[in-house]
């Protein structure tokens, strides 16, 4: 008799000691969790909980926390590349600005200088050419940061429908012809006379296919070369725009459509065109893409829905 009670206090002081040990074991784990996690956002990478537990619950609530750990590191990559890019915006902006606004103030001093000493209506006349180019760059650009400001706010308000895109080729190039033919490029026009329908928001799609023009022609100008091509492909109709001039390495490709990225001289253009194009497309379910052979010939390809 006593030797069975003996049996069940020592097996009952075994499960007392199970538990203890168990729970102790719990609270270590769980003020490790707390810790670490108050600790995580102060750490630079990335780093994920790690609990060789036997308990279900910490293990399921070690999964949970580490979910939020990888939202809270995405939001913090999104956050720091946000804010790298609004520095470099901000950069561009107060270096677009100043150069244009620089110019016009000397040429303003000199045309004072001018009228105050002799009558020189010839060199009036080309300081004040060149006062207005400049003015118009400075406007030009303002309006690009205006417009990718409403594109990126959800601002812009877009009609997407049914639209002859044939025609609005047409009429885009036709807009293009005396500058093209001032400049002595070949072109080369692929637009069939048959209506040709897409789903796209006739604004945007003016925009787009003005902005990959204006492209060609700034990057192209060496090669003296621009084609225009509208074809269908299956359920897709694409707009082709190339040029032969320098062309694009590849390390940079990646990069065109970036805010402000621009392979041309820092002075010409803000950068922003190709910006505008790719985010006005994905707002209307098409999408811009380039291939490159540097040296040889770039291609835009604006892909629409239809």
């Amino acid at each position: 008799m006593y030797t069975l009670l003996i049996v069940l206090i020592l097996i009952l002081f075994a499960m007392f000691l199970y538990e203890w040990s168990k729970n102790r074991r719990t609270a270590k784990e769980i003020k490790y969790i707390r810790e670490w996690f108050a600790m995580a956002p102060c750490l630079k990478e990335n780093r994920q909980i790690l609990i060789p537990s036997e308990n279900v619950e910490i293990k399921g609530l070690s999964v949970e926390l580490n979910k939020l750990l990888d939202e809270l590191y995405a939001q913090r990559v999104s956050y720091e590349h946000s804010r790298q890019a609004m520095m470099q915006v901000l950069t561009n902006i107060s270096h677009d600005l100043r150069t244009p606004l620089t110019a016009l103030k000397g040429y303003s001093e000199l045309l004072n200088r001018e009228v105050s000493d002799m009558p020189a209506k010839e060199k009036i006349t080309e300081m004040a050419i060149r006062i207005d180019g400049k003015a118009n760059e400075l406007v030009a650009t303002i309006n690009e940061y205006f417009t990718l400001s409403k594109i990126t706010s959800g601002d812009m308000n877009m009609e997407p429908s049914m639209v002859n895109v044939a025609q609005i080729c047409h009429e885009i190039i036709l807009d293009y012809y005396d500058v093209l033919d001032e400049r002595k490029y070949k072109v080369e026009i692929e637009i069939s006379p048959l209506p040709e329908y897409a789903y796209v928001d006739t604004p945007a799609l003016n925009r787009i296919l003005k902005n990959l023009i204006d492209n060609a022609i700034k990057h192209g100008n060496e090669g003296k070369y621009l084609a225009f091509r509208l074809k269908r492909i299956s359920d897709k109709v694409m707009i082709e725009v190339e040029d032969h001039g320098k062309g694009i390495a590849e390390k940079e490709r990646e990069h065109i459509f970036y805010r402000n990225y621009t392979t041309a001289h820092k002075n010409y253009g803000s950068g922003l065109g190709l910006t505008i194009a790719k985010n006005l497309a994905l707002q209307m379910g098409a999408d811009i893409q380039v291939d490159s052979e540097p040296g040889q010939k770039t291609v835009f390809t604006l892909i629409l829905k239809s």
